[in-house]
Formats: structure tokens, C-alpha cells, sequence
């Protein structure tokens, strides 16, 4: 989902220089954090647990934040609301069963 977010916002010609950087930046963020998961994961590493709690915030304060903006946001049509709708409440859906399994998982 995020590396294409990344190529939406390079290809987008109406974004300013600061606008791309901090959308492609936010997107990086997401990736980089779901790889330092995946790798804390199969080495077992001791900062998995660590790693699961900066992915969940990171992942519930981006949706509060732009998730309600874009829906509050009169520049946008229905259609990218419900999408981006869908997209936040299954992010956060996963965030919390990353929530869950982060309390009772037994780590290394």
C-alpha cells in the first residue's frame, strides 16, 4: 500500500517540493517500520517489541490525524473519503491485533 502511495505522490505535478518530501517521507516511515518488524520477527530480535509499538503509534496517530482531515477535507469527493475510510479503519484494525498480539506474545 505505501510503495504506491509513494509513486501517487511522485507522479502528482500539483504537489510542492515540501509537499512531496513529507508525504513520500511519511510513507518511507510506514515501509521502514514494517521491515524492522518483519526482520525483528524472523531473527527474533530483542527490540521486536519495541519496533511493534513505534509501528502501532506511528500507525494510529497518522490515521487520526490525516485520516479525519481527509474526511473533514470539503476539497475531497466521496469516492477518496470512503477509500481513505477504508484504508484508516483497516490500519487500525490491524494496529490493535498488533496491540493484542504484542501483550501476550512471549518474546526472546
Amino acid at each position: 500500500m505505501w510503495s504506491s502511495r509513494i509513486r501517487n505522490v511522485l507522479a502528482d505535478d500539483g504537489l510542492t517540493s515540501f509537499g512531496t518530501a513529507w508525504r513520500v517521507g511519511a510513507a518511507v516511515a510506514f515501509i521502514v517500520g514494517g521491515v524492522a518488524v518483519a526482520v525483528g520477527m524472523v531473527t527474533r530480535s530483542h527490540w521486536l517489541r519495541l519496533a511493534v509499538l513505534v509501528l502501532i503509534a506511528w500507525t494510529v496517530t497518522w490515521w487520526l490525524i490525516r485520516g479525519i482531515g481527509i474526511l473533514l477535507d470539503s476539497n475531497h469527493d466521496a469516492g477518496f473519503k470512503a477509500i481513505h475510510t477504508a484504508l484508516m479503519l483497516t490500519s487500525l484494525a490491524i494496529a490493535g491485533w498488533a496491540l493484542v498480539w504484542h501483550r501476550r506474545a512471549s518474546f526472546a
